[in-house]
């Protein structure tokens, strides 16, 4: 039987919107814990507010639904660059044929695997019967001599192949993270409660206000004693690679960026900082000058006072 979900989809492919959000709707009722259903149907409206709420959905049920997390990312860029002619949210998500799970186990995955991937035949089995071993063969060549451990080695490496291949897909089946193949997250005692870019102390936050160039007072940044401030990136719409920190000689400071719970990024300077302002920037367009800019000041430490 066809799920709403299914034919949903459907009339989305076909260009029938309207039979494809009713048809959601009902989905919503049949599916409400399926972040799939959230994500097709923020990809077939044009209210961009109703489109974010119905991708957090997706990602409140599904923390690690790429579809959804790109069409935030979109969504979030579109506050500061203008999208290209006709680029919409559905170029993003792509949710297409993400509604069939798999009942497959690893290790039926893995003997499917084997089965259309047979290992190689022993070297006797492939040798004309009519030819003995001391027989030339018909080119004038005489037939090369087995060499066992060859083939057990062969069996072997083939054999951890077909391991590896069912690990592989054991893990991803079952959302399993194997150690040594994925990077340990941070976990935070305090998660902020909105997007954006917070300096974390005592585990409280306070939000570094976005500029679009450097600013001349302290209003938006915040201030703090510690010498490794830790700073907390909670959106999608920043990309590490073309982050930078900055200090008030705009010399590079470099830091150390570990990937934190719900897709933060908890940042910290390598070296201790001296008193100054320091400001991570943002390259939009450097060729046009394009920049953000988030700024905390940190103020020189105050000595006990010793009688």
């Amino acid at each position: 039987m066809t799920s709403s979900l299914e034919k949903g989809i459907e009339a989305a492919k076909s260009g029938l919107m309207e039979e494809s959000l009713g048809h959601l709707k009902d989905a919503i009722v049949e599916e409400p814990e399926n972040a799939n259903v959230w994500v097709w149907l923020s990809a077939i409206i044009e209210d961009e507010e109703k489109q974010t709420i119905f991708l957090k959905k997706a990602l409140e049920i599904d923390p690690g639904n790429r579809p959804a997390q790109r069409g935030l990312a979109f969504i979030e860029r579109k506050k500061f660059i203008p999208p290209k002619p006709g680029e919409k949210l559905s170029d993003y998500t792509r949710p297409i044929g993400v509604f069939k799970q798999s009942t497959v186990s690893p290790s039926q995955a893995a003997a499917h695997v084997a089965a259309e991937n047979p290992m190689p035949a022993p070297a006797e089995a492939l040798q004309p019967a009519s030819v003995s071993p001391a027989q030339p063969s018909q080119i004038g060549q005489t037939q090369s001599v087995r060499r066992p451990w060859l083939d057990i080695l062969l069996y072997g490496l083939t054999l951890m192949v077909f391991i590896i291949i069912g690990i592989l897909i054991g893990s991803t089946l079952l959302n399993v993270d194997i150690p040594y193949l994925s990077r340990p997250t941070q976990v935070l005692a305090v998660l902020p409660a909105e997007n954006g870019i917070f300096l974390l102390e005592n585990d409280e936050y306070t939000e570094m206000a976005m500029k679009q160039k450097l600013p001349e007072d302290l209003e938006g940044v915040p201030t703090t004693n510690s010498l490794k401030p830790e700073i907390v990136i909670n959106t999608l719409v920043v990309n590490m690679n073309r982050l930078e920190l900055l200090d008030e000689n705009e010399q590079t400071i470099a830091y150390q960026a570990i990937s934190a719970e719900n897709n933060m990024q908890l940042l910290t300077p390598e070296t201790e900082l001296t008193p100054g302002r320091y400001c991570l920037v943002y390259s939009l367009n450097p060729n046009n000058g394009e920049f953000l800019y988030w700024c905390l000041q940190v103020e020189e430490t105050q000595a006990p006072i010793t009688e």
